[in-house]
């Protein structure tokens, strides 16, 4: 009997106690400049990698309970110094409820900019967040009989960035936050060893976290097959697929 009432106590003070606080964002942003600058990820905390309610590590029940059921998904295999790593990935379109949007506020096909989501799994581990702005959109013929004024959406579609940085920032920006650049391209910049990687020539336009090497590489954009309306030639309905 009192062992039973022992471990009802204690079970009472572990529902009351506090959970464990995340690790700041500045805190986290200290972290990543400093690993930055001595090319050392290990000193960053690991719940530091995320987005939003998202982090490196979740497993796939995990994101569908706060995302729901993809719009698409693929499974893939990359190869890493001759070892085959299996990958399922997810992608998210924004805003989640564009299906209905376009359904009751159809918009011209050079308004149509969502925001993809990609989240990479390997053995039931998020390994790698990649976010963006671009795709690869395939317009049907379609010559308009009638002139409808399309609906342009406002605002970032997608509520969450990574510690301050978010699509539509400016490049420079972000070696202010972040520190600066292992390497760059024109459109490419990346930090190493910290895995993270900046899309965009002057302003943001993906960018992506990662447990790794591994899953560094940012693959494909996604593609989408746009549906219109035959007399107005106004995007109605889409069809999307993770990128080959």
């Amino acid at each position: 009997m009192i062992k039973a009432v022992c471990l009802g106590f204690l079970a009472v003070l572990a529902l009351a106690a506090p959970a464990l606080a995340e690790t700041p964002s500045t805190a986290c942003l200290a972290a990543i400049k400093a690993a930055t600058a001595r090319h050392k990820a290990d000193k960053v905390p690991a719940d530091c990698w995320r987005m939003g309610p998202l982090h490196l590590g979740m497993n796939m029940v995990q994101a569908r309970t706060l995302l729901g059921t993809p719009g698409a998904s693929q499974n893939f295999t990359i190869t890493y110094r001759r070892r085959k790593v299996p990958v399922t990935q997810f992608l998210y379109v924004y805003p989640r409820n564009l299906r209905s949007w376009l359904k009751l506020a159809p918009s011209r096909v050079g308004d149509f900019h969502p925001v993809t989501l990609r989240l990479d799994f390997s053995k039931d581990a998020l390994v790698a967040i990649s976010l963006g702005a671009i795709a690869r959109v395939t317009v049907p013929p379609c010559k308009p009989s009638v002139q409808r004024r399309g609906f342009v959406r406002k605002g970032q579609d997608f509520p969450y960035g990574f510690h301050g940085l978010t699509l539509g920032a400016t490049v420079a920006s972000v070696e202010q936050r972040f520190g600066n650049f292992a390497g760059r391209a024109s459109d490419l910049h990346v930090y190493l060893p910290v895995p993270f990687l900046v899309e965009g020539r002057n302003t943001v336009s993906g960018l992506r976290i990662a447990t790794g090497a591994p899953f560094e590489a940012r693959g494909d954009v996604p593609d989408f097959q746009l549906k219109l309306d035959p007399r107005s030639c106004l995007v109605t309905g889409l069809v999307m697929a993770p990128g080959h």
